[in-house]
């Protein structure tokens, strides 16, 4: 990678990061109008703390870790700005190359609106490992938190999901089916 003094180490952070960083921001926001901003400050928070970094193989999990942290901020604003001044939910789109059916959207578009009302950390764990399949250790240190810390929110988020999916009939049938009940 180019030295911090070098003008060519912003491009080559943005060359090398560009695909995790914007994943990982439409994986925890969905399609967002504001995504490209996201991505774009936390490429300026990248920029800003990459001589924080003291081993070249840290890389990778400590821009995980700022581009979660800067969602998790995001989430947050966002959710102290609904309370204040709105009543309901944020929509939540989705942004397919080829959508599947209606049915199969629909379900999705459902399913998303219970994920976006769990608190910021637990909504941050739980689309990591369920939406982008992350494996525990990853997600922990991409949350900057232990393992243990983790499958707390995860169990959390379950069973938050699980109340608040318990109120729409179709994703109910879809638990219970998928639980084995």
């Amino acid at each position: 990678m180019a030295s911090l003094g070098d003008p060519r180490t912003g491009r080559v952070l943005f060359e090398q990061f560009e695909e995790t960083v914007n994943r990982l921001v439409w994986r925890l926001l969905g399609a967002d109008d504001a995504h490209d901003d996201i991505v774009q400050d936390v490429f300026v928070l990248l920029l800003r703390g990459l001589r924080k970094v003291r081993e070249p193989a840290a890389l990778a999990n400590w821009v995980a870790k700022v581009t979660v942290n800067k969602v998790r901020s995001e989430i947050r604003r966002r959710s102290l700005l609904r309370r204040r001044y709105y009543h309901e939910p944020e929509a939540f789109e989705l942004a397919e190359a080829s959508p599947p059916p209606y049915e199969a959207r629909e379900l999705l578009r459902r399913t998303f609106e219970v994920i976006v009302q769990l608190p910021a950390n637990e909504r941050i764990a739980f689309t990591l490992r369920y939406i982008d399949q992350q494996p525990l250790e990853a997600i922990a240190v991409a949350c900057d938190c232990s393992l243990a810390t983790i499958k707390r929110r995860l169990q959390s988020a379950e069973a938050r999901f699980a109340r608040l999916a318990e109120r729409d009939p179709d994703l109910k049938e879809r638990l219970h089916r998928g639980a084995g009940g």
